[in-house]
């Protein structure tokens, strides 16, 4: 049931039953689908994923985002298994973001570092929020950074499907060698699956990595004559920021960044409130 034909079915079907009108597919990762769908007039995305080996992760997304209240956090509206074909399936329906993602804006729009600055504010207070609320997104990229579109510029955090509850137990198994996350935009703790050092600063670096890269064009560990899966064992190994790139960082106003790539969470800023701060001024 992995196929896009098969969850197209399954969605179109779930959309008939329940009064909505089914538009086709927003976009997609590697365990979910995101659909467009419309009820009353009003669009929604509608994501589904397949429940394989229990809903455990799909509940713990739920909670997280029902406790959250943030416009740069993404309306979670309704969520529920579902039956299909003797398949099981996990559906969410979330706010519709309109204006597309970030990953597909840096392809198409002129970044420039005000801007960046923006989107860092935006979603550094974000993080703030998920602080207080003791969460710990650990995915974010340029493919769940999204804009709502039209006067509304804020950025909107998305995907919490490996969100971390910092006050419940870990899902992820300590054997394993890596802990979950995009291998480009985990913080060293991610890579080495150090769960006891998994906290907000992981958000930290991740975001820090994405603003990077908007300046730069490339991952902040990568350089002339290496590929990224090298930029990424760098990381994991706990290696500093090359330093043409944090010179380039620097020369650009982002020398804020450099401290907050750090790779151990100790060295980095220590709270949401200092990493804004250093946002705003360098």
């Amino acid at each position: 049931m992995s196929s896009t034909l098969n969850l197209d079915a399954v969605v179109a079907t779930l959309c008939q039953q329940s009064g909505f009108e089914f538009r086709g597919l927003l976009g997609q990762g590697a365990f979910k689908r995101v659909y467009l769908a419309v009820h009353q007039g009003t669009p929604f995305a509608l994501k589904i994923a397949a429940v394989v080996g229990g809903a455990d992760r799909f509940i713990r997304e739920v909670v997280a985002l029902k406790d959250c209240s943030h416009p740069s956090i993404a309306k979670l509206y309704q969520s529920f298994g579902y039956d299909h074909g003797g398949h099981q399936f996990w559906i969410v329906y979330e706010e519709h973001l309109a204006g597309g993602t970030l990953e597909a804006g840096l392809k198409q729009w002129q970044i420039t570092p005000a801007s960046v600055r923006h989107v860092g504010l935006g979603l550094a207070d974000a993080l703030a929020h998920l602080h207080d609320k003791r969460l710990v997104h650990r995915d974010i990229k340029p493919a769940n950074i999204m804009f709502r579109g039209g006067q509304d510029t804020r950025p909107v955090l998305t995907d919490f499907g490996i969100v971390r509850m910092l006050d419940q137990p870990t899902l992820t198994h300590a054997f394993m060698q890596m802990g979950p996350g995009t291998p480009a935009y985990a913080a060293p703790e991610q890579l080495n699956n150090d769960k006891t050092l998994i906290d907000w600063r992981t958000d930290q670096f991740g975001l820090s990595v994405v603003l990077a890269e908007c300046l730069l064009g490339h991952h902040p560990w990568l350089v002339a004559g290496k590929s990224i899966h090298d930029a990424i064992v760098a990381v994991a190994s706990r290696q500093e920021m090359p330093e043409v790139n944090a010179q380039r960082l620097h020369q650009a106003g982002f020398s804020s960044l450099t401290y907050a790539l750090r790779p151990w969470p100790i060295a980095r800023y220590r709270r949401p409130s200092d990493f804004i701060d250093a946002l705003q001024r360098n």
